[in-house]
């Protein structure tokens, strides 16, 4: 099912911008484990925290420890249930789709040839400031020509929803179970991609 919290009409949306990890993918790092490795309390932004460490040895075995999560859970990438259909559906509709996530290139790119993720236009933090800087959004929509307001964001975390509102995009969270408590400062929720599918052609 999909819940409507603001008047956004699917048949309006120009182009569509999709998280990975979490959102098209099983393949979120266990972040847990990992803020316990580097010492940092639940809740702290991980690449924050990296990045505000003095340069030197230390920073640099951070990263190295960030980076083996990312590889690790993307070499056990599986789909979200759905989540294949629902590109298949909007590259039907002629709609251009990008990914923008958090991730490094290597490990992104592993979790896309995984499960051969047919989205050619991918941005890691290597490529824009992570989000939720807009940033990322800001250089896909010049690509594509369009404005960010006629762009339809898809994340599955608070980061995704704040680089939404932050690039004046639509925001679709994704949160099949628990819905959490930033949630109503999204455009939509979205508990099912088939429903969404739905939702969508209904809208059409």
């Amino acid at each position: 099912m999909i819940t409507r919290l603001s008047d956004v009409k699917l048949k309006d949306i120009r182009g569509v911008i999709f998280d990975l990890d979490g959102t098209l993918a099983h393949s979120n790092p266990d972040f847990a484990g990992l803020r316990r490795e580097l010492g940092i309390d639940s809740g702290t932004d991980i690449l924050a925290h990296v990045n505000s460490l003095s340069e030197g040895e230390a920073r640099n075995k951070a990263f190295e420890i960030v980076h083996e999560y990312e590889r690790q859970s993307s070499l056990n990438a599986s789909w979200i249930d759905g989540a294949k259909e629902l590109i298949e559906y909007l590259q039907a509709k002629s709609l251009p789709l990008a990914i923008l996530t958090r991730n490094m290139p290597e490990a992104a790119q592993i979790t896309i040839n995984k499960l051969g993720i047919d989205i050619a236009l991918v941005l890691t933090r290597d490529d824009a400031q992570p989000k939720p800087h807009p940033e990322g959004i800001e250089l896909i929509c010049q690509q594509w020509q369009l404005d960010p307001a006629d762009i339809l964001y898809v994340g599955d975390y608070l980061f995704d929803l704040q680089t939404a509102q932050n690039a004046g995009s639509r925001c679709a969270l994704y949160c099949p179970e628990t819905i959490p408590d930033y949630a109503l400062d999204a455009d939509m929720l979205v508990a099912c991609y088939h429903s969404f599918i739905e939702a969508w052609a209904i809208d059409d």
